[in-house]
């Protein structure tokens, strides 16, 4: 039986087209795969807003990299998760943790500042100064956190002797409020919006804000946006697209800290209105500007590490910390390091 000519050119275009849908369906599902996806950690603080406010306006996908932002309760898990190589990075952890895991030859380098300032020490309303907390018990976050490093100056700096003179167990950031409520401690120090929330409650008064606390070299670097050296190595693109959007996130959210506020209170589990006291009341609570990572600040934690016995030994500063994708950000947006 003779197939009419038309009755075959048309089955013959039907068929190409359908060949031609299939391969380019088969080339966009390639090229979905072949855009790496970068794990970051975080716990619900105002630390972690930049990663989270680039996570909510590019609903995880940009153009580089997707962006999968992974909850975590406590500090341990996040390290343990890094160093297992099931997350990329922190975004933020804590700096002085993120030399932590460097020094057990785990490939970790840190590419941004996260923050400035944005921590508190929240004591029970009857604390009124420094010299009351003899024979009380602050929680931290971690003995590897930037929070005991600057409690534990504090306290000597005033005469009195952590582990001695004040307790200082460790604690997951949600957990502190109820211990401060139900009197199983005295205070704890600890990232925001821990400390707007307690003075929320009526549960707690700040003694003093991260920011008037001090520790020589380093001007409130507390968190960091560090990456695994695999992913840095396999995906520049990715992690200068990264660098370069959460620097314009931090100044957007500078600016902005009533939007930046909305936009994290479902991350944070918090109303907006918190996550805003946390951000400036009082002003320059928290800040998310100057983020340049200075080797020489990160120098000054692991130094004050190893007086403490945190460490044994050192790890090279200059290899942790990649300055390079900040140093084209801000050449590429014409930002100045800001000299102080």
């Amino acid at each position: 039986m003779k197939l009419n000519k038309n009755l075959v050119a048309v089955l013959l275009i039907g068929i190409l087209s359908i060949i031609l849908i299939l391969s380019g369906c088969a080339t966009k599902e390639t090229t979905t795969q072949e855009k790496p996806t970068l794990k970051i950690g975080y716990l619900p603080i105002t630390h972690a807003a930049l990663p989270l406010i680039l996570d909510a306006q590019n609903q995880g996908e940009l153009e580089n990299f997707n962006l999968e932002m992974v909850k975590f309760s406590n500090w341990a898990e996040m390290a343990e998760a890094i160093q297992a190589g099931k997350i990329d990075g922190g975004g933020s952890i804590l700096n002085s943790l993120a030399i932590k895991i460097a020094s057990k030859g785990v490939p970790f380098k840190s590419v941004l500042m996260a923050v400035r300032d944005g921590s508190v020490l929240i004591v029970s309303n009857d604390i009124n100064d420094v010299s009351e907390l003899k024979g009380k018990t602050i929680a931290i976050p971690s003995k590897f956190s930037p929070h005991y490093i600057l409690l534990h100056k504090y306290l000597t700096d005033n005469g009195l002797e952590p582990g001695v003179d004040v307790q200082t167990p460790d604690m997951a950031p949600p957990d502190m409020i109820q211990g401060l409520a139900s009197g199983s401690i005295d205070g704890y120090i600890v990232a925001e919006p821990f400390g707007a929330k307690a003075e929320e409650l009526g549960i707690g008064k700040v003694l003093i804000l991260s920011k008037d606390m001090s520790l020589p070299g380093s001007r409130s670097n507390e968190c960091t946006i560090s990456i695994r050296g695999e992913f840095i190595d396999q995906y520049p693109e990715a992690v200068q697209e990264f660098v370069d959007k959460l620097i314009q996130a931090g100044i957007w959210a500078d600016e902005n800290p009533e939007e930046a506020a909305k936009i994290l209170s479902p991350y944070l589990g918090q109303e907006p209105g918190t996550i805003l006291r946390a951000m400036n009341d009082p002003d320059g609570r928290t800040r998310y500007v100057d983020l340049f990572p200075r080797e020489e600040e990160y120098k000054a934690f692991q130094d004050y590490m190893l007086k403490i016995k945190l460490m044994e030994k050192g790890i090279d500063i200059e290899e942790f910390v990649d300055e390079s994708f900040a140093e084209k950000a801000y050449q590429k947006y014409g930002l100045e390091k800001q000299e102080w």
